[in-house]
């Protein structure tokens, strides 16, 4: 019996000298994808981890530990990832999530999206997010206060970037003539974008320029109200998950798709954190594929 939603691994949680390993096994393994993230420059002051979310609600009781990477853990590019990745599997899809688009430029961004959907055969996706600290942005020369409308205008320009036959944008952060933008991206009908986020103004950008959510479910209801609102509820929508609890159950998942969830990334290494797991990590993965009906 296949599993109630599809599964993605996490694969930010491996050591770099393993990536390609992982992703082969999940592959082989059968589940869906495998997603990489990102960090871009985190600070080394010691209360970095004071704005991570869900730690100021806790007062007291929290500690950096409940923080499952530090500013020195092993980030690699998620670009670079999945291009490494790609060029050494055939079918498993590729995600990247959370990826922090408005710190990025969106033509130069868009050529590597473009290419990279090219390079795998279509099979990449593309989860954005605004991030939890000031501090990226200001260490990439970007304005913290701008980064929702920043955010919302780079998915329009890469849209049009993707759709247009001779694209060009006119926007308050982006402004271009008519171009030329070759190659698009092969998936159709459009690029995949998913939207991350936790709060109103996440919700409503997923609803009128996203094509699913990652996040949580519990946002679920919202975003569906707001895709009716915007007259897009019968368009293609993806609702995805990270769950970072280890090896989730079969019960778990099942009660994740009754919530609407359609994917689960999974992250099936308990006390691990980013850029930790090697070799020995391989059986959990294993194990869970077998427990939940993959293999």
């Amino acid at each position: 019996m296949a599993p109630p939603v599809k599964l993605g691994l996490n694969i930010v949680w491996v050591k770099p000298e393993y990536v390609l390993e992982y992703a082969r096994l999940a592959e082989d393994l059968g589940f869906e994808s495998v997603w990489s993230g990102e960090h871009v420059s985190l600070s080394a002051d010691p209360n970095w981890w004071r704005l991570f979310p869900g730690i100021e609600q806790m007062g007291d009781a929290a500690n950096v530990d409940m923080v499952p990477f530090v500013p020195e853990s092993l980030f690699l590019d998620p670009m670079v990832v999945l291009a490494h990745v790609a060029a050494a599997t055939k079918k498993v899809r590729l995600g990247i999530g959370i990826y922090m688009l408005a710190l990025r430029d969106p033509i130069l961004i868009g050529r590597t999206l473009a290419s990279l959907d090219v390079l795998s055969n279509g099979r990449l996706d593309m989860a954005v997010g605004l991030g939890w600290t000031p501090d990226e942005y200001t260490f990439t020369n970007n304005q913290w206060n701008k980064r929702g409308r920043r955010m919302n205008e780079m998915i329009r320009c890469l849209r049009a970037l993707f759709e247009q036959d001779t694209p060009e944008f006119h926007g308050e952060f982006f402004n271009f003539p008519p171009i030329g933008f070759q190659p698009k991206p092969v998936q159709k009908p459009r690029f995949p974008i998913h939207i991350g986020g936790g709060g109103e103004a996440a919700e409503k950008r997923a609803a009128e320029l996203g094509d699913g959510w990652y996040g949580a479910p519990q946002n679920i209801p919202g975003i569906r109200e707001k895709l009716k609102a915007a007259g897009r509820e019968n368009d293609p929508f993806t609702f995805s998950t990270l769950s970072l609890a280890g090896p989730v159950s079969l019960e778990d998942l099942q009660a994740a798709a009754e919530l609407g969830v359609d994917r689960m990334m999974i992250t099936p290494w308990p006390g691990k954190k980013v850029g930790e797991v090697g070799a020995e990590g391989m059986k959990a993965v294993e194990d869970f594929a077998k427990q939940v009906g993959l293999v």
